[in-house]
């Protein structure tokens, strides 16, 4: 995965032409694109395959605390909450075919014979189930994407793709026949419609969250590493930013101690930046230790800017206080 994403990331880098096509790409180029791809297909899928995509599991692991009150009511309201909700919220969420045929008015019929020859364009030539690493490159620049952008995130959302890197026949197939798209320009469509989507729709953009924290893991794993963890951050916050993500973003790759990040914090964290409040924060709800952290570490990063200092020096850094003390009791 993370060789993937650094993938995608030397991928944009090196920008493409709009409608270039690259039959001879190189194995460098777009790894990550082809899982991205794969997860589309699984938000067209029926209620069972939606159910394959986003785990029944909650991931309102906050369901049972207060949560908190911003001490201004628009003090951390991201856009997408400015937005009037398409009906998702509440746990009536239909599956993503339906509320992609719910958005596209018009009855499309797509022939499957259509949608196998567009799959014969980008299979790999070794294996004729597969779009591996240069099919989804050659797929993205004929969408006029780059393969770390959003839009492919959402593509690899709406085919259910199973695992980075690649899309299967029955995920490409399936996931454009429900996504009502048989052609370059109709995919495309359809991607810049759940888009907009996506941002007029919270409970909706939850369900691609947690759909890219299962994306991003790697075979057999069940966290992530803290590099996956920002790159995927960066890559789905990227059409709405939450509040302090940027400051987020900054704690964590200031602390190379911090290694590894766990699904509870993962989806939690979508809650922080809904009800974020430093200055109002109670550590004593049930909230994971490294958002105590990332509060204390802002306070003190606030004193200092003003020029007030802790007089002990001890609690300039909390996070790597308690790594000392932690190692210090090793030790002993």
């Amino acid at each position: 995965m993370g060789n993937c994403l650094k993938c995608f990331q030397s991928a944009a880098e090196q920008t493409l032409p709009p409608n270039a096509a690259s039959p001879n790409s190189n194995s460098n180029a777009c790894p990550v694109a082809t899982s991205l791809a794969n997860c589309c297909d699984s938000v067209g899928a029926n209620s069972n395959a939606n159910e394959r995509c986003v785990p029944r599991e909650t991931d309102e692991l906050l369901s049972s605390r207060t949560p908190l009150k911003p001490a201004k009511a628009n003090n951390c309201d991201t856009k997408r909450n400015s937005f009037k909700s398409l009906g998702l919220l509440n746990g009536s969420a239909p599956t993503m075919s339906d509320i992609i045929t719910t958005a596209v008015k018009e009855s499309m019929e797509v022939s499957q014979q259509t949608l196998n020859n567009l799959f014969d364009v980008y299979k790999d030539p070794d294996d004729d189930d597969m779009i591996l690493t240069d099919g989804i490159e050659r797929l993205c620049n004929d969408l006029n994407y780059q393969p770390d952008e959003f839009a492919i995130l959402v593509l690899a959302w709406c085919l259910d793709a199973s695992q980075m890197c690649r899309f299967t026949k029955t995920e490409f197939i399936e996931g454009l026949h429900k996504m009502r798209a048989d052609n370059i320009a109709s995919i495309r469509l359809r991607l810049e419609q759940t888009i907009e989507m996506l941002k007029a729709d919270a409970e909706m953009f939850k369900q691609l969250y947690r759909f890219t924290f299962r994306f991003g893991l790697e075979p057999d794993q069940r966290v992530l590493s803290l590099e996956i963890a920002i790159d995927l951050w960066k890559l789905v916050f990227t059409v709405q930013t939450p509040d302090l993500f940027s400051n987020w973003i900054h704690f964590l790759e200031k602390h190379p101690n911090i290694r590894r990040i766990p699904k509870d914090t993962w989806n939690m964290y979508l809650n922080f930046t809904e009800q974020c409040d430093i200055q109002n924060y109670d550590d004593t709800e049930a909230w994971p230790s490294l958002f105590d952290d990332f509060v204390d570490y802002e306070k003190s990063r606030a004193l200092e800017s003003a020029g007030i200092h802790d007089d002990d020096n001890n609690n300039d850094d909390p996070l790597q206080s308690r790594v000392k003390s932690d190692d210090s009791r090793l030790v002993s």
